[in-house]
């Protein structure tokens, strides 16, 4: 929360603003995330108002109501389809058990995988995004009983290495677990 902070007292632009308040709705700082989210949807941008509807969307899906995050989150596409907004919709039906909408989501994100490289069409680096894909797909795929839920965990266990920041290493560090995302 601090480096999301130190980042919206260098600067308001929309991505910041965006990153910013998904940080915070991970923290559960739904106050600040909120107050973000309003600023967003009052812009004039088309982008403004489909990152404000993300959030919207992933407050929602933390809030354990997949059925509104599935609206917003399909509206936010609506608006602009974004690669973010694709792999969030995904998220959020696999979580209502709506799993081959969820399996064709993120095979739009793997198809679009360009895309991640640098999310807000700016010189900034995003790649970080990505690698979560195939861990959900993997979830979604196990969930189907397709056969191909190890492939995609295997995907992502590749792309990861051994990076510090994985769940598994972090609870057996005895760290507190993340969600891939962060």
């Amino acid at each position: 929360m601090a480096a999301a902070e130190k980042a919206l007292a260098s600067s308001q632009a929309v991505k910041v603003r965006f990153l910013a308040a998904r940080v915070f709705l991970e923290a559960g700082a739904t106050a600040k995330a909120l107050a973000l989210s309003r600023e967003l949807a009052s812009g004039l941008q088309k982008a403004s108002q489909a990152y404000a509807k993300i959030l919207n969307g992933l407050l929602a899906l933390k809030q354990r109501d997949a059925r509104q995050a599935i609206q917003d989150l399909t509206d936010a596409n609506g608006l602009l389809d974004t690669w973010i907004g694709q792999y969030d919709l995904g998220r959020a039906y696999l979580e209502a058990g709506a799993f081959l909408q969820a399996d064709s989501s993120f095979e739009r994100c793997l198809k679009r995988r360009g895309e991640a490289l640098s999310l807000f069409l700016d010189d900034e680096p995003s790649y970080g995004y990505f690698p979560p894909v195939f861990y959900y797909q993997g979830r979604v795929r196990e969930a189907l009983n397709s056969g191909k839920a190890a492939e995609s965990y295997k995907a992502y266990l590749d792309i990861r290495g051994k990076s510090t920041e994985d769940r598994s290493y972090r609870k057996s560090a005895g760290a507190p677990a993340v969600d891939p995302d962060l």
